[in-house]
């Protein structure tokens, strides 16, 4: 950065004004050196900020210039604070006519409780209380309360006995630039990119010829980079500034910094470096070249909708600075599916960009030590409230890892298990072309050392592991599963984030119905017309039973003009099937409040109304015990075994289902058709039922292709009266 040192001084810049720059954690250095290439250095270190000790000049140049900030703060007093009653007075005693008039409009933001400031909200009602009262009583007019753009904020920030209140100067947080939406994606923050950028090395007069963002998001890391290239001014494009209502403010001096910023910029076509960026999701890429556009950098900054392994980028200018923030991995297994996408970033690097230099930013220690290459440094950060580290990989021959050259590639165990998904994935090809199916089931053990089921469901991967026998080796198993999901991108063009990772054993009693994440990953698919909510991360079942899209089909089929009877709805795909095939009336029932919510979410996407197509929770035993509604049509598909508390009793699908089934068929017209299914692998039909009911084994028109590898998955009959 640049400015002009021969700007004479103001009289009121010649005041000393002390000053409290805060910034993201970790770049607290970078920020001093900030301070001190603008002529301002007398600086002192403190956690997440940087003392600054300036005129009024000094505190202009920071707003304007630093790429680092957070906030511009001066602190105009700290006290003691035991009761609400001493932050008034000390709130009270600050001379408020040196900063500010009485017709002002101000905001009060309020940071940290104690024993006696109990909430943030009730501190700032104290600190605007007090000064409406400095100034009633000075000249019997107060300052009125404007919370968007104030003419000044005020901060108070409480920590155990000790207040500190300020001046916020730079009016809101300094990371807006103003070229990105608010609300729009990428939780990058834009000082939190410069501060990298920085890090790395990148300058004005840098050493590397260009920057390659492989993942590039929004283009927060791109955009930055530009400006620090062109010498813009990060603060010369935000319109909104907390002094600009100071009493102190120096609109004229404020104006001539700015002329001279403007001045200083480096005009596109003197710019020798270039800017890269890759990434394969659409809105990404969409949301990079609106941002690219309101910077004004169209034509600077080269963006495209992309896999980077497949993009062709020109590498003819080097050195390269590479600087990536890849997925981190929410749980475990969604770590896993990311280890080959790590693995294959640092192969990349290596290929092409060899003298350079390769940041990466990851709350994943273990994904950072699949790069392989040997780190020089690292710093931690908080990104998106995660704990993070930014690594630096020089790339060169001395800091490959030994044998990692070797390692390019998958190994011969996932190059196996790539070889059948896309076998199996062609034979399914035209059959799902055929039914326009998109959820379906590509791989069930088909080879015993790999034992897990992959669904797709649209454009993900929904990976379960069955439970190992204690015979098999944990690592081995963990190895193997390692091989399935770093096969699956390469088999069937999925993106590695895309891949989620569940270990599958036995459940009894409410266990299938429990959480076992928070983090609402709902999507939309489709089946023959209906649509469905389908979540792969926050349960162990996703809300979709694939292997029952034949008996759906069969029930769409069936239930014109039918009154329709779902029991053990789980989330009444059945019953939408049923409105979709033209059924008169039906009812869900399930005793999950999770799953009859869930039921009622998939009618309403669908369009039927909750008059016709109801919801019931309730134990299905008990319901059929005291029901007297007749229906014409019944759906029936029990688990194998439940001992929840909101049973009566416990269920025992082998002991239990005569009962059951007699039940269920006391509220069947005559005429009328029972499907009862199950997935217990040993279960066996009662030869009495025989004696009082037609009994259809439908099991094998039950399975359609993609499950032709596990035909004992569930079994099917019709039953109807005698």
């Amino acid at each position: 950065m640049t400015y002009n040192s021969e700007l004479p001084p103001s009289d009121v810049s010649e005041q000393s004004i002390s000053l409290e720059l805060t910034c993201p954690i970790g770049l607290e250095n970078i920020l001093e050196k900030e301070l001190h290439d603008l002529g301002l250095s007398n600086t002192r270190l403190g956690e997440a900020q940087v003392k600054l000790s300036t005129d009024l000049r000094g505190m202009y140049l920071a707003c304007l210039w630093s790429r680092v900030a957070t906030r511009v703060m001066m602190p105009l007093a700290t006290f003691k604070v035991d009761s609400a009653d001493d932050l008034y007075q000390g709130v009270s005693d600050i001379d408020w006519s040196e900063h500010l008039h009485a017709d002002n409009t101000i905001a009060i933001d309020c940071h940290g409780t104690n024993h006696s400031i109990r909430n943030t909200q009730f501190g700032a009602v104290r600190t605007k209380d007090a000064i409406a009262d400095y100034f009633t009583k000075l000249n019997g007019r107060r300052p009125s309360v404007e919370k968007q753009n104030p003419d000044i904020r005020i901060a108070v920030k409480i920590r155990r006995d000790q207040a500190i209140v300020s001046l916020d100067l730079s009016g809101e947080s300094m990371h807006r630039r103003g070229y990105r939406q608010h609300g729009a994606m990428a939780p990058l923050k834009e000082n939190l990119a410069a501060g990298l950028l920085l890090r790395a090395g990148w300058s004005k007069d840098s050493k590397y010829q260009q920057i390659v963002d492989p993942m590039c998001g929004s283009a927060t890391f791109l955009v930055e980079a530009a400006l620090i290239s062109m010498n813009i001014a990060p603060g010369s494009r935000r319109q909104y500034w907390g002094f600009k209502g100071w009493k102190k403010h120096d609109h004229r001096l404020w104006q001539q910094l700015n002329d001279i910023a403007k001045n200083e910029r480096v005009a596109p076509s003197e710019l020798t470096v270039s800017f890269q960026g890759t990434d394969r999701e659409q809105k990404a890429i969409a949301a990079s070249r609106e941002n690219i556009k309101r910077a004004g950098l169209t034509g600077v900054i080269d963006v495209s909708m992309s896999a980077f392994q497949q993009h062709d980028f020109d590498w003819s200018k080097q050195p390269t600075l590479i600087i990536v923030n890849p997925p981190y991995g929410e749980r475990l297994g969604d770590e896993m599916a990311l280890v080959a996408l790590y693995r294959q970033l640092g192969d990349w690097a290596i290929e092409n960009a060899m003298e350079g230099e390769m940041m990466l930013l990851t709350s994943s220690e273990n994904l950072a030590r699949q790069i392989p290459i040997r780190p020089e440094k690292s710093t931690r950060v908080i990104n998106g409230g995660l704990e993070c580290r930014a690594y630096r990989f020089p790339i060169a021959e001395d800091r490959i890892k030994a044998g990692s050259r070797e390692q390019v590639g998958l190994s011969s165990g996932a190059q196996m298990v790539v070889n059948r998904l896309q076998k199996n994935q062609k034979k399914l090809n035209k059959w799902l072309d055929r039914e326009k199916i998109t959820c379906y089931r590509v791989y069930d053990a088909d080879m015993p050392e790999y034992s897990v089921a992959v669904d797709i469901y649209n454009d993900w991967a929904h990976v379960q592991e069955y439970q190992a026998p204690k015979s098999v080796d944990e690592q081995k198993a963990q190895q193997r599963l390692f091989e399935v999901v770093s096969a699956i991108p390469t088999a069937l063009n999925i993106p590695e984030t895309n891949v989620v990772v569940k270990q599958r054993i036995r459940q009894s009693g409410k266990q299938q119905y429990e959480k076992v994440d928070q983090l609402n990953h709902e999507m939309f698919v489709e089946e023959y017309g209906c649509d469905f909510i389908v979540n792969l991360k926050d349960y162990l079942d996703t809300g979709l039973f694939l292997d029952h899209r034949p008996v759906r089909k069969i029930i769409q089929e069936k239930a014109n003009g039918k009154r329709f009877l779902n029991l053990f709805c789980y989330t009444a795909s059945g019953s939408v099937h049923a409105g979709q095939g033209g059924a008169k009336t039906s009812l869900s029932v399930d005793m999950s409040n999770t799953y009859t919510e869930w039921a009622r979410r998939n009618l309403e996407l669908n369009e039927f109304s909750d008059r016709d197509h109801k919801v019931v929770r309730a134990d299905c035993f008990e319901w059929l015990r005291n029901a007297e509604d007749e229906f014409d049509l019944i759906f029936m598909d029990p688990p194998t075994f439940s001992n929840s508390k909101k049973m009566a009793g416990v269920l025992d699908i082998q002991r239990d289902h005569v009962d059951l089934i007699d039940l269920a068929m006391a509220r069947l017209h005559q005429e009328g058709e029972l499907i009862f299914s199950n997935n217990y692998r040993r279960f066996e039909l009662d030869s009495e039922l025989n004696e009082r009911y037609e009994i259809e084994n439908i099991t094998r028109q039950s399975l359609d292709p993609d499950f032709d590898r596990n035909q004992k998955i569930h079994q099917c009959w019709i039953l109807k009266h005698k």
